[in-house]
């Protein structure tokens, strides 16, 4: 047992041994250094205690809305056009509205977008911040002077400029403006007070309701330089991937101008997306009263032709006189009404787009039905395309190279339509041939057939053609008109702004890890630096008495 204890008592110390010996000490010294600790902890006691009643109680604000797509927005109005859907569906053309989806990510780039919150900061006048001397804290809907800037001084200003107002009874108005590193000062009598700074001017102005001497620090900052920082401040995202709704929420001190920050941004983009809207359906709606024009004359003519017709050879019911080949010809017929009402249509399409005037418009609905709308055909990419670089535009203007690679690649996709067209004109000018072939050989057939009955039925096929276009465009124009009148918002408000109940800021976690690392940095580093202090008068000592 002696010889095991000795074995033990001369087996060399390992490294974590010696490591803990030698941190020991070190420990145990920092811990009788009760005084430095304690001092330490108060100080940072009251800084915790400063944070907590300082720093302004912060709330997150938020807002829901759900972004509706065309076809919702259709629905949800009601539209009922049985009639012209019944005669299109006879005619084979099926409906003619079209739907489409909704990108979340383009909606929250659009909520994002430096445009809308520019609207949004010059409509709250948050462009212009308002402290008390010696606070941090920035005033809104307390303020007792507002600053009122036109658009011009908005668009120009490229940098912020600072104002100390000082306004009493006595003295009047005092401004002193520092602009670009200058300093001017301006005395005024009294409210309102307008100050020119070069190009630029701000007029001052105080609220009725406040009276009294006025001392106040104002800074005017560019609106889109608020904006930016509004877009980073925001948390603009999806609630779900499979859902179209998307959060909005910020963080504010002041919740009212929270809450009015989010109802506000929404009211403007809801407000965009009806003028973008409207401006696309007068495009439209003016392309569809021209076509209904021409369309009633050419109906007009027709009827005349008709009318003429029928008194020139005394026919009073030629239905009934050719009612023992109608069962015959009614099959040929439809597909020959279905045939040309397709090629009309096609003729349409194809003097719309090749309108100079029409480069970089979206190929209407109307023109556009079966494998025309599919996805992947020539006009479904061209349109594609278009709303892309609609909207590439919108988020920033022409001479972006992303809008110019865009633009590129519009002008191909034109030329691929163009081909499209081409070979749809020729598909159905030989199904027209065969049709008419077919109607040729049934009435070589019916020897007896008068001509005169003949003409007439080419007469009544060229009337139903045009009554179904007439039926089609104005169906489309109807559907435009009620859209337009019902206006219905793009972005529906599931949740206007609320104020969450917790607060987010300050947060008492903060405080406690703020009042153990700062406790721990004081307490750790005034030990340090003292021992290092008497180690170098030490060492200055025991120079000085070698040098003697």
């Amino acid at each position: 047992m002696n010889n095991e204890l000795e074995q033990e008592a001369s087996r060399p110390i390992a490294a974590d041994d010696r490591e803990a010996v030698g941190l020991r000490p070190i420990i145990a010294g920092y811990l009788r250094q009760r005084t430095v600790i304690l001092i330490s902890a108060i100080i940072s006691l009251v800084a915790a205690i400063i944070y907590l009643l300082v720093y302004p109680k912060t709330y997150e604000i938020m807002a829901r809305i759900q972004i509706q797509d065309d076809a919702s927005m259709m629905a949800s109005g009601g539209i009922g056009l049985g009639d012209a859907a019944g005669v299109m569906k006879t005619f084979g053309l099926g409906g003619l509205s079209s739907g489409s989806g909704v990108s979340i990510d383009d909606e929250i780039s659009t909520l994002r977008s430096n445009s809308l919150m520019r609207k949004m900061v010059t409509r709250l006048g948050l462009y212009a911040e308002y402290r008390r001397p010696l606070s941090f804290v920035k005033l809104y809907g307390e303020e007792p002077v507002h600053v009122i800037c036109d658009s011009t001084t908005l668009d120009a200003l490229d940098d912020k400029v600072e104002f100390r107002l000082t306004a009493t009874d006595r003295d009047g108005v005092t401004i002193k403006a520092k602009a670009d590193g200058k300093k001017e000062t301006f005395h005024f009598d009294g409210f309102p007070a307008e100050v020119r700074l070069h190009d630029k001017t701000f007029r001052f102005e105080r609220v009725k309701q406040r009276a009294g001497d006025v001392k106040l620090d104002i800074t005017v900052y560019p609106p889109r330089w608020v904006a930016e920082k509004a877009a980073d401040d925001f948390l603009i995202e999806d609630y779900s991937k499979s859902a179209n709704i998307i959060e909005l929420s910020c963080t504010d001190y002041e919740r009212r101008r929270a809450k009015d920050m989010l109802n506000v941004l929404i009211d403007y983009y809801n407000q965009e997306a009806y003028d973008y809207k409207k401006a696309q359906s007068d495009v439209s709606l003016n392309f569809l009263n021209e076509r209904i024009a021409h369309v009633m004359d050419e109906l007009e003519n027709v009827e005349r032709n008709i009318e003429r017709y029928k008194a020139a050879n005394k026919i009073t019911d030629v239905e009934y006189d050719i009612q023992y080949y109608a069962e015959y010809m009614r099959d040929l017929k439809g597909r020959m009404i279905e045939a040309e009402t397709q090629a009309n249509m096609i003729a349409m399409m194809d003097a719309f787009v090749k309108n100079p005037a029409n480069r970089y418009k979206l190929v209407p609905s109307l023109l556009t039905s079966g494998a025309a709308e599919t996805e992947g055909s020539a006009i479904y990419l061209y349109n594609q395309a278009l709303l892309e670089r609609e909207k590439a535009i919108h988020n920033s203007n022409e001479q972006n190279p992303m809008v110019a690679s865009l633009t590129t690649q519009v002008d191909r996709l034109r030329e691929t339509v163009f081909q499209s067209i081409n070979n749809a004109q020729q598909s159905m000018q030989l199904t027209r041939r065969a049709l008419e072939k077919q109607e040729r050989e049934l009435l070589d057939r019916m020897g007896s057939v008068p001509v005169q009955e003949r003409i007439y039925v080419d007469y009544k096929r060229q009337q139903e053609i045009l009554q179904g276009v007439y039926l089609i465009l104005l169906q489309k124009r109807e559907e435009i008109g009620l859209a337009l009148g019902q206006k219905t918002d793009r972005a529906k408000i599931v949740d206007t702004a609320f104020v969450k109940a917790k607060p987010v800021a300050p947060r008492k976690v903060f405080a406690l890890a703020g009042f153990i690392v700062l406790t721990l940095v004081l307490s750790i580093g005034w030990i340090v630096c003292r021992d290092q202090y008497r180690l170098l008068r030490k060492e200055m000592k025991r120079t000085d008495t070698a040098a003697d």
